[in-house]
């Protein structure tokens, strides 16, 4: 098999790959560095990094194409639309730049053997699918949200016709590729009433549990840069803070909290809800922010905590698992969860025992929950260890690479569609 493989191209397309603070862009580093390995010939196709500030970090330069080596891994950077303002619309032409430079390389470029693209933004399923037929490589999409759905039900998109055009490109990618590689049992399940016609394995994200681990000593540095004492408990709330999120109801729970309570709430990220979350928190001694830290910090960043949270309005969400959830579990730190109690966060932390679920949206469901812990020094601990230990068992790096590889050998081998 291996003499086999050597022959093998993959290209991965993925508009967010690192430098940026994307954490699909990180696991498919990491999965081309497992393929590259095993003799894969891997090549990454991304954009220019400027997320989320939408600033091309330095030393890039935006230019037409950029080629670089990351170990055997071949990185190819298209131009694309960026802009620091913000809005829907520049998010928009951000999104199709990319499709279009995307769709002008792959018609040109050496073909590969299977190209593995993250349906993000979702006309890459329209642009993929016709290229995937005019040269003939095969074609597995990587589902980590529902789109249009997501955004459907945010109120982002309202217009009928848009929304027609947009459900019938994602069920032209699910119909029309080799393989569908989705996160959870429901996503599969929508994809699978969505028309897919190839392929489904049902594989989740991952978590370097080697990078990531309990060692609190670390967490002293984040600490220091928010002003916390060491010996404070604190709340944590990491990563990007999308209007999904909902987190507002940290801020309010922490509000709650009884006056001289020795509780900090940090958040560490960015987003478009954190302006109206500084606003709310104006005044309060005990609620600090901190930007995305660079990637070599990340296990200071989870190790700074007491508890960790994650929060997600109701109904939203509830096929997917913030990758912060499995950040905090890696550090073998207890979550409370303000999520539904069926959705997949929720089904995952009460599985794992490894924090509390509360009602989404209710501030003093959460602060109970965060203050029974606290007061239970045992169970803080035990929590905690729950949550590392199942990473362990069903969420190491090496695990799912190796699903991902399987994956892939099996839709190579399959039938021409």
């Amino acid at each position: 098999m291996s003499n086999v493989r050597n022959t093998r191209s993959v290209l991965f397309l993925s508009q967010w790959f690192p430098p940026e603070h994307a954490p699909m862009g990180y696991m498919l580093k990491e999965l081309a560095e497992n393929l590259a390995a095993q003799g894969w010939e891997v090549e990454v196709v991304t954009g220019f990094p400027n997320h989320p500030s939408g600033k091309v970090q330095a030393p890039y330069v935006k230019q037409r194409i950029l080629r670089e080596m990351m170990g055997n891994i071949r990185i190819t950077r298209l131009w694309l639309y960026t802009s620091e303002t913000r809005s829907f619309i520049s998010r928009a032409f951000n999104f199709l730049s990319f499709v279009f430079s995307s769709f002008l390389y792959l018609l040109t470029c050496k073909k590969p053997t299977l190209v593995f693209a993250v349906l993000q933004p979702l006309p890459l399923g329209a642009t993929l699918t016709l290229l995937a037929k005019l040269r003939g490589f095969k074609l597995i999409f990587n589902v980590q949200d529902l789109h249009p759905d997501v955004l459907v039900d945010l109120g982002l998109i309202k217009s009928r016709s848009v929304i027609n055009v947009l459900k019938w490109i994602e069920q032209t990618a699910y119909r029309e590729a080799d393989g569908l590689a989705v996160i959870c049992q429901g996503f599969k399940t929508h994809v699978q009433h969505n028309g897919a016609g190839g392929s489904i394995a049902v594989i989740p994200n991952w978590i370097d549990i080697d990078e990531i681990k309990p060692q609190p000593e670390k967490g002293q540095i984040i600490r220091q840069m928010g002003n916390i004492p060491s010996d404070s408990p604190v709340v944590l709330y990491a990563g990007t803070i999308g209007h999904v999120s909902g987190a507002q109801v940290v801020i309010e729970a922490a509000k709650l909290a009884a006056s001289g309570s020795p509780v900090h709430w940090l958040f560490v990220g960015e987003g478009p809800l954190l302006p109206e979350l500084q606003k709310l928190a104006q005044g309060m001694v005990n609620v600090h922010f901190l930007p995305f830290q660079p990637r070599e910090l990340l296990p200071a960043v989870q190790n700074c905590s007491t508890i960790s949270m994650v929060s997600l309005l109701s109904n939203k969400g509830t096929f997917s698992v913030p990758s912060k959830v499995l950040g905090y579990m890696a550090a073998g730190k207890p979550v409370v969860a303000s999520v539904d109690a069926h959705s997949e966060t929720g089904r995952l932390v009460q599985h794992a025992q490894c924090g509390v679920v509360v009602e989404p949206g209710n501030p003093k469901a959460l602060l109970q929950a965060v203050e029974q812990l606290l007061a239970d020094q045992q169970n803080l601990k035990s929590t905690g260890q729950n949550g590392r230990q199942h990473l362990e068992q069903h969420y190491s790096r090496t695990q799912v690479c190796a699903q991902y590889a399987e994956f892939f050998d099996s839709c190579i081998q399959g039938p021409a569609r």
